[in-house]
């Protein structure tokens, strides 16, 4: 009778465990509510850019003299030429969604001046949705322009994606090609947008644009080092057209995915 009372205890606390192991949890980190989107300062003429979001600055340039950075979201760094925020990697800002007042600025130039408007918008921000907003143009008061960084096209895992931006002012269309000679994009004008397309993975994989419809190349190779599967990438023509130094024009490349 003992070993019988003991075998059903042990059956108990046997069952007992096995249903609290089918109710048992794995936590998980919640992905953060809000809209997601990178700043992309394009424009060789402008100074560096501060971005506030609902009157809060969530990036910043440091005033010259200046021991210290205004406080943010993540660690607020200059927006510089040929830059993003955030900087690193495929990362975004997540902001809120909906209507959303923004407010570009220059920051002070030195710790007593003062900062300079650059542009000012209300954006229409969905509800977890990637955009890149690009800073384009001539002079001190370049253009600002929202664009939905659409990922769902690029659903092959054996390559990485690729769309080509031309944001060189009064430059003729462009066609983004493989130094290889392979063509990605077509007759692309002045802020002109391709689609994300497909390219086999290949390590160092270079990029060049040209003319629409040439084969003589506007610049150098730019060779992206991280074309891992499933990568997407925005290639930017930035520049001014017909200069040279700093705003000659040239690609960039950064991150999406």
């Amino acid at each position: 009778m003992r070993n019988y009372t003991y075998v059903l205890l042990l059956l108990a606390t046997l069952i007992g465990w096995s249903c609290e192991r089918e109710t048992l949890s794995i936590p998980s980190t919640p992905t953060p509510a809000g809209a997601r989107i990178k700043l992309v300062h394009t424009a060789p003429e402008a100074a560096s850019i501060d971005l506030y979001i609902n009157d809060q600055k969530i990036s910043a340039g440091l005033p010259t003299g200046a021991s210290s950075i205004s406080a943010g979201t993540g660690t607020p760094t200059a927006i510089t030429y040929g830059s993003t925020f955030p900087g690193s990697g495929v990362s975004y800002a997540v902001v809120q969604s909906g209507q959303v007042p923004i407010t570009l600025s220059s920051p002070a130039a030195t710790t007593t001046s003062s900062t300079t408007t650059v542009a000012t918008q209300t954006l229409t921000l969905n509800e977890g949705s990637y955009y890149s907003l690009l800073v384009f143009g001539t002079g001190t008061q370049p253009q600002v322009k929202l664009i939905p960084d659409d990922f769902s096209a690029a659903n092959d895992p054996s390559k990485f994606y690729v769309r080509f931006i031309n944001l060189i002012p009064n430059a003729p269309a462009y066609d983004l090609a493989l130094s290889t000679g392979t063509v990605l994009a077509s007759n692309i004008a002045y802020q002109g947008i391709s689609s994300f397309v497909g390219v086999d993975v290949s390590n160092n994989a270079s990029f060049v644009f040209r003319l629409a419809g040439t084969t003589t190349n506007v610049t150098t190779a730019q060779t992206f080092t991280s074309s891992t599967s499933g990568r997407v990438v925005t290639i930017v023509a930035q520049g001014i057209f017909g200069r040279t130094g700093t705003a000659v024009p040239r690609l960039f490349i950064y991150v999406n995915r």
